[in-house]
């Protein structure tokens, strides 16, 4: 049976009571609330306390956050745009906290910076878990079988056997990064699809492999296993262009490359060269890289077929967004009220409670 608990459904919320002195402080406060697909009604909770919650239409450049945010005592970061150290401190004299929603807050709140300013910055881990990990799976399937190239066809059109597709349970996966994504994704290949996986992660973790039988591989070594490689690691100065040419050198021709995580995990240059030499067969992306990267319109124009590019929309599912936004506003209230809230990421000091 999985050992993956099911995602947290906070329908038990309830609101923090503020404290006499912090009351009196927040009786007038405004949050700035940014990002597409939240329910006003969550919202609510906020409201009840005394704040006023603004929401602009977002997504919002560096000077309309920097603007927006005078006055502010809390901004629930909606995940459209980057909370400059500039933008951060136009706020400092008022701005609390940043209330992320999702995990990987790293290349949209420059943390550093709201630590040096005091600035709280808290995510919703554990959210978006379910919400990722199928979306990914989904991909993988529509990879697998080829079915982005087949829509609107009557007949499939194959010239040969060896353009049928494969079954997964015939395929071997590996997954870059073995948190709670990886391990969700997983769990579904191997116990719904019978599917063969090994995973690279910086640390290793034997209740997985025990639980799930899954095998851990170096990562030169997971590379060469894998059909198809999954990359489900956060965007660091560590992971930016992770995955290079040493790695994709190594996959196997034809492979299959899914990066629902952040797109500067994989190098744009290492990725064209992989998909021109045929190995990589078909990349999946849940997000592209900027216009500013010269290699997105070389890689869009000469493989529009063989790239399966989404808006970075794997964890938008009505479910794991009302989580995420219920859990944000509990942050929003536990560091208002308290001073410090379990779902920190940064380094500032804060209160014990």
């Amino acid at each position: 049976m999985s050992q993956t608990a099911a995602p947290r459904d906070i329908t038990d919320y309830r609101p923090a009571r503020l404290l006499p002195a912090a009351g009196a402080e927040l009786r007038g406060g405004t949050v700035l609330v940014t990002g597409a697909g939240i329910d006003t009604a969550l919202l609510e909770p906020l409201a009840r306390q005394g704040l006023t919650v603004r929401r602009p239409a977002s997504p919002l450049t560096e000077d309309l956050l920097a603007r927006e945010l005078q006055g502010a005592v809390a901004y629930l970061h909606g995940g459209e745009e980057r909370a400059t150290a500039r933008a951060l401190g136009k706020a400092r004299k008022t701005l609390k906290v940043v209330a992320f929603l999702g995990v990987g807050y790293e290349n949209f709140v420059d943390v550093a910076a709201a630590d040096r300013l005091g600035i709280a910055v808290t995510n919703t881990p554990g959210a978006a878990t379910d919400a990722v990990a199928t979306f990914t799976v989904a991909q993988i399937v529509n990879a697998n079988l080829g079915i982005p190239r087949h829509l609107g066809e009557r007949v499939p059109g194959w010239h040969g056997s060896d353009e049928l597709p494969h079954e997964l349970a015939a395929r071997r996966a590996g997954i870059i990064g073995m948190g709670a994504n990886g391990r969700r994704i997983a769990e579904i290949l191997r116990q719904g699809f019978g599917v063969r996986v090994s995973y690279y992660s910086r640390t290793r973790r034997p209740d997985v492999e025990r639980d799930l039988g899954v095998s851990y591989l170096p990562l030169l070594d997971l590379a060469a296993a894998s059909d198809i490689l999954v990359v489900m690691v956060p965007e660091t100065d560590e992971t930016r262009s992770m995955i290079d040419s040493s790695v994709i050198g190594r996959m196997p021709e034809g492979a299959i490359l899914v990066n629902t995580a952040r797109p500067a995990i994989v190098s744009p240059g290492a990725l064209y060269t992989g998909l021109e030499k045929g190995r990589v067969s078909m990349a999946v992306f849940d997000g592209f890289y900027g216009a500013e990267c010269a290699e997105a319109g070389e890689l869009r124009r000469d493989f529009p077929d063989r790239l399966l590019v989404t808006g970075h929309i794997a964890s938008h599912t009505a479910e794991a967004m009302h989580r995420m936004v219920r859990q944000a506003v509990k942050s929003i209230e536990n560091v208002l009220t308290r001073g410090s809230d379990e779902h920190e990421v940064g380094t500032r000091p804060r209160p014990r409670f």
